[in-house]
């Protein structure tokens, strides 16, 4: 397949990837509108969504005699993919592979006891440093990102089959993100316009930017919040009940323009199908519009009240909180991220720096948070920034392969 062309030094693009994690594209096809998400469905049972999910299943899978890998956690998107997949093909060989990362939450143990409940092969995957292996992360999706580790996944997987699927996208259409919509309905008030609405939502995402993002960026990328909030109004202006309006964002957002390119440059680069059984688009349709009593509720705080009525009637044992594969980060930093991250940042001869894209003072006072507290937030600014430029070394100057490990 051809490859996407690699981003240039554009500094919108910059200034988006370490503010919100991803690039919109405000014309997009693919971008839903809030009338996408007035209801106008109902499956209270799960049956209705059981059912589209198995014809997905149908659509997007040959049923031949093929291995079939998944990438499990022990989460109810993966357990719910894998026991549709058992149903639709009882008798097909499925290989479940799990990611464990050095002292990170360990899903092994709970995903192993799923994947013999439905007859899969388990494999547990250990992930390794996320830092020795960036350019090689960064080399794959050709973006400044470093949070592509899955890749890991699709390239085990590789080795038996050319079939992987995914649990993308089942947050966004069933309501996932719990934590989130928490949060955002204990900080807005019902006299809030759109922009007020869109800081809280950002705050909501406080991990991907800093209180001084301001300070963050070098002469040469202007940096004004009001240019990211502008993004975010077509989501909040609009007669959606507030989660609703959160729902919105959440798909148009990063399962747009951040998930689903990650899986597709993956896919790409290991020539393997990845499937996600949740992005049908008949599915899309139904569970856009699907009120919000039956994906979230607010008194026991759970989500994908669906997918759960659904995972209840296959007998499914998830786990209840979301995790996911995540490395421990400041483990990570501290055993391997720091060193790495000093040679490239704290070096005036950097790209960033000769291109006046960062701005160095910045950096040192985000080493010293991180170094005093453990501050999550910078932490996260510095692995992105690393990741800038790296991906600058290899894809502007030429001057770093791909393979190297730091």
């Amino acid at each position: 397949m051809k490859r996407e062309k690699p981003l240039n030094l554009e500094k919108k693009l910059i200034r988006n990837f370490l503010t919100i994690r991803y690039n919109p594209i405000i014309n997009s096809k693919n971008l839903a509108s809030w009338k996408d998400f007035c209801f106008k469905t109902s499956d209270p049972t799960g049956k209705i969504s059981e059912g589209i999910l198995l014809n997905s299943i149908k659509n997007s899978i040959h049923d031949d005699n093929k291995p079939i890998a998944i990438s499990l956690s022990s989460g109810i998107d993966s357990s719910l993919s894998l026991a549709l997949l058992r149903k639709s093909f009882p008798k097909r060989k499925i290989i479940a592979i799990c990611g464990v990362f050095d002292n990170g939450f360990d899903e092994s143990k709970k995903a192993k006891k799923i994947a013999e409940t439905f007859s899969a092969e388990f494999n547990v995957l250990n992930m390794g440093s996320m830092f020795t292996n960036m350019p090689e992360i960064i080399s794959i999706t050709q973006r400044p990102r470093w949070n592509t580790y899955t890749h890991l996944i699709a390239k085990e997987a590789k080795k038996k089959t050319n079939f992987l699927v995914t649990g993308d996208g089942a947050d966004e259409l069933f309501g996932g993100y719990v934590f989130r919509y928490q949060k955002f309905q204990h900080l807005i008030t019902k006299k809030d316009n759109w922009l007020e609405k869109t800081k809280k939502y950002l705050e909501c995402h406080n991990r991907d930017w800093v209180p001084d993002q301001t300070s963050l960026f070098g002469k040469q990328i202007k940096f004004d919040w009001n240019k990211i909030y502008n993004y975010f109004k077509p989501y909040f202006q609009n007669s959606l009940d507030p989660l609703s309006q959160i729902m919105l964002a959440d798909f148009n957002g990063k399962l747009l323009f951040d998930f689903i390119p990650t899986s597709k440059s993956i896919a790409t680069y290991y020539n393997i199908k990845s499937v996600s059984i949740f992005l049908d688009p008949t599915l899309v349709n139904f569970a856009l519009k699907l009120p919000i009593n039956q994906k979230y509720n607010e008194k026991t705080i759970k989500g994908k009240l669906v997918l759960r009525k659904i995972s209840k009637r296959l007998g499914i044992k998830h786990i209840e909180e979301k995790k996911g594969f995540s490395p421990s980060l400041l483990f990570d930093w501290k055993q391997n991220g720091k060193t790495i991250a000093e040679s490239f940042l704290l070096n005036r001869k950097s790209q960033i720096y000769k291109k006046n894209l960062i701005n160095y003072d910045w950096i040192v006072k985000a080493f010293h948070m991180v170094e005093s507290d453990g501050d999550i937030r910078y932490l996260n600014r510095l692995i992105s920034i690393l990741a800038l430029e790296i991906w600058i070394k290899i894809f502007i100057n030429h001057d770093l392969n791909p393979k190297t490990k730091l």
